[in-house]
């Protein structure tokens, strides 16, 4: 994912924005400026984390 594009790369997070996707990449560079002491999650509990919090939070998570 590294090689491609800027135009694509930006494309690609507009759509997971749109859509409410975690981006990943954009968790890496957060975590990268404001916790360079701690291990980043992979990218699988990243997913993982972010589907827990959606769906085991206790609110409703619907638009009906």
């Amino acid at each position: 994912m590294r090689n491609l594009p800027k135009w694509i790369k930006q494309t690609r997070t507009n759509v997971k924005f749109i859509f409410n996707i975690p981006d990943y990449d954009k968790y890496l560079l957060h975590h990268q400026e404001h916790h360079p002491d701690t291990k980043p999650m992979t990218e699988k509990e990243f997913y993982m984390s972010t589907l827990n919090d959606r769906y085991n939070s206790g609110k409703i998570n619907r638009c009906c």
